[in-house]
């Protein structure tokens, strides 16, 4: 059963709770698995669509190149640590896609939600369009306490994304996001609620810059039949 995590949809808060009272069922420990049972998938989603203003200039073209994520995280296990150079995966949750795949989903969701962009183009192929993009997830992981049952831990992520304008073929601009969230139970639910967040704010920053640079971006023309 694949869980999506939606902390601002009120069907997702349910499903949560009930994720996070079997985990405590089970003496807490969510990182072991229980005997005999299926492994917990997570799933991020795009955040929900916001109100834009009507001050809207002609859209832009955006390539989506496809993101990566650190050879660490480029798998569906969820990667925890107690601390530096101590990587380890949860045995019993599974991210329902490589945080990579499920993140390139999400920008291209979003940004084709975006008054701003014509379209998003996916892949490198030579395609015309005005703005590139290309992200890597460097850092994505629960980061325990000293117990696993003890507070406080926190989910980590790290995304570095460049932007290039197309028609010139250089770097316009590169963006950091490198943000942690307390969590105040050390478990699978917890961390995915936490990833989730955190997803959200990238995006809000991403989706700004994007806007910023479309403003100074002068569009393709239309294709003509």
């Amino acid at each position: 059963m694949i869980q999506r995590v939606e902390t601002k949809r009120k069907l997702a808060a349910p499903r949560l709770l009930v994720t996070l009272a079997v985990a405590l069922l089970l003496g807490g420990c969510a990182i072991l698995p229980e005997r005999g049972g299926e492994p917990q998938q997570w799933r991020l989603v795009a955040p929900d669509p916001t109100v834009e203003g009507n001050d809207i200039r002609e859209p832009v073209i955006v390539r989506l190149i496809e993101t990566r994520a650190a050879s660490a995280i480029d798998r569906r296990d969820m990667a925890y640590s107690r601390g530096r150079q101590s990587l380890a995966y949860y045995r019993d949750n599974r991210w329902a896609s490589p945080p990579g795949v499920m993140l390139n989903e999400i920008i291209d969701e979003t940004l084709s939600t975006r008054s701003w962009v014509r379209t998003v183009i996916r892949g490198s192929a030579r395609v015309p369009a005005d703005l590139s993009l290309y992200c890597e997830i460097q850092r994505l992981e629960h980061q325990l306490g000293p117990g696993e049952l003890t507070p406080p831990g926190q989910v980590q992520m790290k995304v570095a994304c460049s932007w290039y304008r197309a028609s010139e073929r250089q770097l316009v601009e590169a963006m950091v996001f490198d943000e942690t969230l307390e969590l105040a139970t050390n478990n699978a639910a917890r961390y995915a609620e936490g990833a989730q967040a955190l997803v959200d704010r990238f995006m809000t920053r991403l989706v700004a810059q994007g806007a910023t640079l479309a403003a100074t971006t002068s569009s393709l023309p239309p294709e003509t039949d």
